[in-house]
């Protein structure tokens, strides 16, 4: 009974925390109350204040610093998605869900980008693609180019929250881009889906260049399946 009466304590001192924050217009980087602070606020113990501060932080809505202080966090969805990522990572069910959302979450990059990107933004996507060709004709990994093609597609969407949930769901598919373009094959064909994409993305067709994205990814899909 007093640990549900504990945890209850502690979740309405996050709550409370939480209303602060707003209510004070706290920006990430900003100090917070200190301990005691907290806990004159509040009128509950240590111990509450304690857990509750702790449970803030892997949420990432305050840090601790030891010797510093409290201080608002920058808004992430990080620190909250390294929990699924524990806890889905290897469930086929869940990943075929979040193969769903990597898919609509790409095919509506592409749409933004050509709705919002200036033509000269474009390069950057000319330039993974040359980096990607130079390192398959030197048989070199390419991994880490596919990445950085597909997130500079979020990045020129324009839209910082858009590019961070990529960023999670693109976590779960580590794996999945290693063992692809482990193949030689699958590096040209991976390139010459990225250079169609780029292609469509300048021409602002908007059903091809979302067609290509599906077709594109759902080649990973079929790998993993």
């Amino acid at each position: 009974m007093d640990m549900l009466v504990r945890k209850s304590l502690k979740d309405v001192a996050m709550e409370q925390i939480k209303q602060y924050i707003m209510e004070h217009n706290l920006q990430a980087g900003d100090p917070f109350l200190n301990e005691k602070e907290i806990i004159n606020l509040l009128g509950v113990s240590r111990t509450v204040v304690r857990e509750a501060l702790k449970s803030l932080e892997t949420i990432g809505i305050l840090k601790l610093k030891p010797g510093d202080g409290i201080f608002v966090s920058d808004a992430s969805l990080g620190p909250i998605m390294d929990q699924f990522y524990f806890r889905w990572f290897g469930n086929q069910q869940k990943m075929l869900e979040l193969q769903e959302i990597r898919l609509i979450l790409e095919t509506s990059a592409v749409e933004l980008v050509i709705l919002r990107a200036e033509p000269g933004m474009l390069a950057e996507l000319d330039r993974w693609n040359d980096q990607m060709e130079q390192a398959i004709r030197n048989a070199e990994p390419i991994i880490d180019i596919d990445i950085g093609f597909h997130r500079t597609l979020f990045k020129l969407t324009g839209n910082e929250a858009f590019y961070e949930m990529s960023e999670v769901i693109s976590k779960f598919f580590t794996e999945v881009r290693k063992k692809r373009l482990s193949s030689s094959a699958n590096g040209h064909t991976t390139l010459e889906d990225h250079k169609l994409i780029t292609q469509m993305i300048k021409e602002k067709n908007i059903t091809q260049a979302k067609m290509c994205m599906m077709m594109h990814l759902n080649k990973s899909r079929a790998l993993k399946e």
